[in-house]
């Protein structure tokens, strides 16, 4: 890990767009779990609420029956299917700004680094040139930075998502079942 404290310069030379790229991470995800909560709104206005769900606020069935009354069931599904198109449209999105976001910024690192090797090499003298070969040094250049992009783009992008995904599904099961979210965790 040592050897990749030397990429930290650069991750804090692009932190603003870096952290734009986490707010597109959160938005996303956000955006793939709301779903699921709208259907479950909409099971339970077309079932009737049970005892147990008519303690629960329910955020979008008691916004919508502000403008619709209980008769109109059809409006009611149509909204909540308008709404879940909506949040997927929105996921889509989010996550398509994510990738740019991360994706280009691995790039960005990718050439500075390009950049700081091509300088390195400039100031080595001829000896070190005639002890290696071309190609190698060629290598270092392109194959080698290029892994360096592919560990900063994509492996931390996916693993910011994976953390936040976690975090927000977990947090939403405990706001639905707390005891039945214990029961999934130590099973």
């Amino acid at each position: 890990m040592n050897s990749l404290a030397h990429l930290n310069k650069y991750l804090f030379k692009y932190k603003i767009k870096l952290g734009l790229g986490i707010i597109f991470i959160v938005l996303s995800n956000l955006f793939g779990i709301y779903p699921a909560q709208v259907i479950r709104e909409a099971f339970d206005e077309v079932v009737g609420r049970s005892e147990i769900a008519a303690e629960k606020t329910y955020f979008f069935t008691d916004f919508l029956n502000k403008f619709i009354s209980d008769q109109d069931l059809a409006y009611k599904l149509l909204f909540f299917g308008v709404l879940v198109l909506v949040f997927a449209i929105l996921k889509g999105i989010f996550t398509f700004l994510m990738r740019q976001t991360v994706i280009v910024v691995s790039r960005y690192i990718e050439f500075d680094l390009k950049g700081e090797v091509y300088e390195k090499y400039q100031t080595l003298n001829s000896t070190f040139y005639k002890r290696n070969n071309t190609g190698d040094l060629m290598n270092r250049i392109s194959e080698d930075v290029s892994r360096v992009r592919m560990y900063l783009g994509p492996a931390i992008m996916y693993t910011i998502n994976l953390i936040v995904l976690f975090v927000l599904v977990i947090t939403t099961m405990i706001s639905v079942n707390p005891k039945l979210t214990l029961y999934v965790l130590f099973s």
